[in-house]
């Protein structure tokens, strides 16, 4: 029966993998077998709903790999569901031999409406009724401007000026500003939703008005930010709709990395590609107000991210004198229409972006956001997908979509840092005396439970300002959150209901309009000197620093109960401001904020160039899907949960020599563990090995260090023995800072490639500013050398905690005393995992194309270790080295000769 029919239509069919290049529309007619390998696996992990994890070495086109597999998928699974949608007839089609009233058919039909066999035309109904509003919109706004040009030519004032005009008589009317900075009257609870209804109100505290009334006065009412995120809505698609009706979300790769760069390169690859020509794949990149505002009085002055998001928000209410209505953001939907049919016809970067937003007098920021929904890829940083807020904020919906997370080495350490908040005494200080000025000035006109919530906001910033300032110099202690509000006596203040009332009263917006305000006035009197109240306040942090500071930490201990959540107090002595204390917020479990992601999206992928060590990855990751075992870490991943995917480098093994080097040149053993990083012998022991590898290297030389404390003493310890002047005289020697690393690059980059060069030296830092992300490809690398084992500092509050806390997954508590020794078998992994996930990162940095070729030496006994040389890279562990013993410096160093000698004279 019809049932049946309907079934048989929507049955899904697995979609097949592509075999070939061809059929990913790969832009080079013959990949590398890893490319092609990668785009299959890509293509089945998406299919087959998976997490999977993607290691292929950099330099092997991982970018172009991801974009034809995942886009492949894509547009394959697109066709799948015309092909398997139910049609119109198919819904309503009756056999002859179907006798049955017609409203049982109609039952049927709804339910099977009911159970989503006939979704497909519901999204055909949205796409509709959202077209049907697109037209309607455009038609009724270009007879406005038509009206409006007429008006003007007859004198009669526009569209455009009786706006102004409004405007200027709202600006003029007493304490029009007062107003906006004014929160609005908030209620919280049954007891006050009670009061409401008996004042009058409904739920909302609006007072109770007709649904005509309400409809007409939200339709003027002019002092909302018409662009908010709150704006979306389902109404219907009127042409008189003041808020459009939400753009259906079409399926979607969602694509995360870490730097502004990296997004733009994923975005210029996908225009190499026929997806981006003939498939005509919709892309938008997401950026923050800092990358993407045009608005050059919004953006004046403005230091960070929070205090031009407050201008922002500011410029879209109209009635205040400063806060003059953004023109980049037009009062009628046409001028955003045409910014996102532009975006939609042509793939654009951050600053193309930006540069349409100029060219059509529209704001990218928002019309970047209004894109998403329509886009067939959306490339965003790491920050928008990894916190919820952020994804909400821009309107993000992970269901049902791919999500691909690059350069992801760092994840989780990444997820930890935006879930840690800190919060100093200074910005405590700072913001107690501005709520408190606040609350003097307005405190008569506040409604609702206004004043209860700021008076306890006041309370709790004066139970911490007291608190952290009894605090003593050297002070480091970790305590839950319950431990803390009862040693700052704030355990009676309801810290949940302040971080509520917090985000939903948008305290923190009015506090930074009022402080701007009262610094624009201060600084308006005829001394020109503020006063000391003024200074007092304005001296601390920025206002919208501050404000989102407080937020986000009282969100946090507004979460008392989290999973792994701990708070560190520390108090340190600083030559300019005496003892400086600082409450620093842990989140040690990152499975919170991730699971989230796993659940809602349909696949994700982590990929990167160096991914392993990768089961604490995992472990940390989806903790419920992996088990403790004693097995190998590369064999411990669960295929039926999570995969691991790792493909050795496009270059020959022979363009690769890698040697462990157990002694210098005077036999003395080579091994910098934290005793014998003071001995100067071993430290002269390691500048003369080095200085004999330059000798043998052409073209430039990088040597990393566990730490910028360590790399300074050996620098003066090479220094005073005359190792540097030896070095210098075939070899430049560069030596990074921890302040700045830019003009050294450039003077070392120069140096390697002027004519008749020999080369060059530079000396820098595992995890440093030029470990990540620098390319130091052909002469420019010729070696990495490796100085000690860059292991963490067990001395670091953060890592003690985070070790135990891994150990304690395993149903056992670790001592993480800041002895490895001492450490459970979880927390040891973890803590060499760390190390060595920045060590692959460091030598990751020399081989960077098929052609290319270098030297990897490790200047330290510990590499030679199996528990060491595991978790390195793939096309390291497979090529000439390291093996499970240690060179001697002699042989070491004639290996490293005759690769240069027999390979590459």
């Amino acid at each position: 029966m019809v049932t049946q029919v309907l079934e048989k239509a929507t049955a899904k069919e697995r979609l097949p993998t592509p075999q070939t290049a061809s059929e990913f529309s790969f832009p080079i007619a013959t990949p590398y077998p890893i490319q092609l390998d990668f785009m299959q696996r890509l293509f089945e992990t998406i299919e087959r709903r998976e997490f999977a994890i993607f290691e292929s070495p950099t330099g092997t086109g991982k970018s172009l790999s991801i974009i034809c597999g995942a886009l492949t998928w894509l547009k394959h699974d697109s066709e799948r569901k015309a092909r398997t949608a139910p049609t119109a007839a198919s819904s309503t089609a009756v056999t002859d031999d179907d006798q049955r009233p017609d409203w049982v058919v109609a039952y049927e039909k709804k339910q099977q409406l009911d159970a989503g066999n006939a979704a497909g035309s519901d999204e055909d109904d949205v796409q509709q009724k959202y077209l049907r509003w697109v037209a309607n919109t455009r038609r009724r706004e270009a007879a406005e401007r038509k009206k409006g040009l007429m008006a003007s030519r007859r004198g009669a004032p526009t569209a455009s000026k009786a706006e102004s005009n409004k405007r200027k008589t709202d600006e003029g009317g007493n304490g029009s500003d007062d107003e906006a900075v004014v929160v609005e009257a908030y209620y919280s609870g049954d007891e006050d939703a009670q009061q409401k209804h008996s004042n009058g109100l409904d739920d909302d505290g609006h007072v109770h008005y007709s649904a005509e009334v309400r409809k007409l006065l939200e339709r003027r009412a002019g002092n909302r930010p018409l662009y908010d995120s709150s704006d979306d809505s389902d109404n219907d698609d009127s042409s008189d709709s003041a808020v459009p009706p939400k753009e259906p979300s079409i399926t979607k790769v969602i694509y995360a990395s870490r730097t502004h760069s990296q997004l733009q390169q994923f975005v210029n690859e996908i225009k190499r590609t026929q997806f981006a020509s003939a498939d005509k794949v919709k892309c938008v990149t997401l950026g923050s107000r800092m990358q993407l505002c045009v608005n050059e009085r919004a953006r004046q002055g403005a230091q960070s991210v929070h205090a031009i998001n407050e201008r922002c928000l500011e410029m879209q209410t109209a009635g205040s004198k400063k806060s003059a209505r953004c023109g980049y953001l037009p009062l009628q939907h046409t001028p955003m229409l045409d910014f996102k049919d532009a975006t939609g016809s042509a793939i654009m970067d951050i600053e193309e972006l930006a540069k349409e937003g100029r060219r059509r007098c529209t704001c990218p920021y928002y019309g970047a956001r209004a894109s998403v929904n329509g886009a067939h890829v959306v490339a965003l940083p790491y920050n928008t997908l990894l916190s919820r807020s952020a994804r909400q904020a821009m309107g993000i919906s992970l269901a049902g979509n791919v999500v691909v997370i690059d350069e992801a080495h760092n994840l989780v350490d990444t997820i930890l840092a935006i879930h840690s908040i800190s919060l100093d005494l200074r910005t405590v200080k700072a913001l107690q005396e501005m709520v408190q000025m606040y609350f003097t000035k307005y405190w008569r006109r506040l409604k609702g439970s206004n004043v209860t919530y700021i008076r306890q906001t006041t309370a709790l910033l004066k139970a911490l300002s007291k608190f952290m300032q009894t605090i003593a110099d050297g002070t480091t202690r970790v305590v839950s959150v319950n431990e803390f509000l009862t040693m700052a006596h704030a355990d009676h203040i309801n810290v949940y209901k302040i971080d509520r009332y917090l985000r939903e009263s948008k305290l923190g917006r009015k506090l930074n309009m009022f402080s701007d305000r009262l610094v624009q006035k201060d600084s308006d009197l005829p001394s020109k000197r503020p006063t000391a109240t003024v200074r007092e306040t304005v001296s601390g942090p920025a206002p919208a620093t501050a404000v989102a500071a407080f937020e986000a930490f009282m969100e946090c201990l507004g979460k008392p109960d989290r999973t792994g959540s701990r708070l560190i107090i520390r108090a340190t002595s600083s030559s300019k401001s005496g003892v400086e204390v600082e409450l620093k917020y842990l989140q040690l479990d990152p499975s919170e904020a991730f699971g989230e992601i796993c659940s809602e999206a349909r696949a994700v992928v982590l990929a990167g160039g160096t991914m392993k060590p990768a089961n604490d990855v995992v472990e940390q990751l989806l903790p419920s899907q992996s088990e403790p075992q004693s097995t190998p870490l590369d064999l411990k991943l669960d295929p039926a949960n999570a995969r691991l995917f790792a493909w050795s480098h496009v270059v020959d093994r022979s363009h690769i020599c890698s040697v462990v080097v157990g002694s210098g040149p005077t036999g003395a053993a080579l091994r910098f563990a934290h005793g014998d990083q003071g001995d100067p012998a071993k430290l002269r022991e390691a500048g003369l090995a080095l200085a004999a590898l330059c000798q043998v290297t052409p073209g430039g030389v990088v040597a990393f260090f566990p730490s910028y404390a360590l790399l300074d003493r050996m620098h003066r310890n090479w220094t005073s023995a005359g190792i540097v002047d030896r070095i210098s005289k075939r070899k430049p020697v560069f030596v990074e800072s921890s302040t700045s690393s830019g003009d050294v690059l450039e003077l070392y980059s120069a140096r390697v490639k002027a004519a008749g060069s020999t080369g060059a030296l530079l000396l820098s830092v595992v995890g440093g500013r030029l470990s990540e992300g620098i390319n130091f490809s052909d002469d420019l690398g010729r070696a990495v050398v490796m100085v000690g084992v860059p292991f963490p500092s067990l001395a670091s509050p953060e890592l003690a905690e985070r070790l135990a806390y891994y150990e304690g997954m395993a149903g056992a508590p670790s001592a993480a005393s800041g002895v490895i020794g001492s450490m459970g078998p979880r927390a040891r992994e973890l803590y060499e995992s760390l190390c060595m996930r920045a060590v692959n990162q460091s030598i990751g940095r020399a081989i960077r194309h098929r052609n290319d070729y270098a030297a990897i030496v490790f200047l330290d006994a510990r590499y030679a270790e199996p528990r060491i040389a595991r978790k390195l890279p793939a096309w390291i562990v497979g090529s000439a080295g390291p093996t499970a013993t240690a060179s001697a410096f002699g042989p070491a160093l004639a290996q490293v000769a005759s690769f240069f000698k027999r390979e590459f004279a």
